[in-house]
């Protein structure tokens, strides 16, 4: 494992066709937060990516897009955040988003939704246009790790500067 380290302000970018690696890198940069780039061995599942980046598991977020569909029958698209140690309550999230008919966005939906696959998406709800929750199980650590819209790629940062700036509501909705 190799990481790297990014701190401080960098110049505005001119392409315009950013990666989302490069925009999460130029969003932390231009707030001014301290990360790590961890790079690593393939990963998909959040206990196997806290082996492979040699940190906690409870200290991992989850990035996942569900999807609620109304009575009209248009669909919604959001994004909750959860700990790598916890599982998602569905019928807290329900609640949360006030809405009987929610479930898991289906693989080809993430991909439609964030032009990423599942496991590499990161909890930025606001890159791809999305509503954003976070547990509060994944504040309760200094420090979260999350996929860098890689299977190879992992940032890592303190838990309350990525709260702040991924825009995230907090709530409760862990098992």
């Amino acid at each position: 494992m190799l990481p790297i380290h990014y701190m401080g302000n960098q110049a505005n970018p001119t392409d315009e066709d950013l990666s989302v690696f490069d925009n999460i890198v130029f969003l932390l940069n231009n707030n001014g937060n301290e990360f790590e780039i961890l790079e690593h061995d393939f990963v998909h599942r959040s206990e196997d990516a806290a082996k492979v980046r040699g940190t906690n598991l409870q200290e991992a977020a989850k990035a996942l897009v569900l999807r609620a569909k109304a009575k009209d029958g248009t669909k919604k698209f959001f994004m909750c955040v959860v700990s790598g140690d916890k599982k998602m309550d569905l019928r807290k999230v329900k609640e949360l988003v006030n809405s009987k008919n929610v479930s898991l966005a289906h693989p080809d939906d993430v991909f439609s939704v964030t032009k990423l696959r599942v496991g590499t998406v990161p909890p930025f709800p606001g890159l791809f246009g999305l509503e954003g929750y976070c547990d509060s199980a994944v504040l309760k650590n200094e420090y979260v790790v999350f996929s860098a819209a890689s299977h190879y790629k992992s940032i890592r940062m303190k838990a309350e500067e990525w709260q702040d700036v991924a825009g995230v509501t907090r709530a409760n909705f862990s098992q």
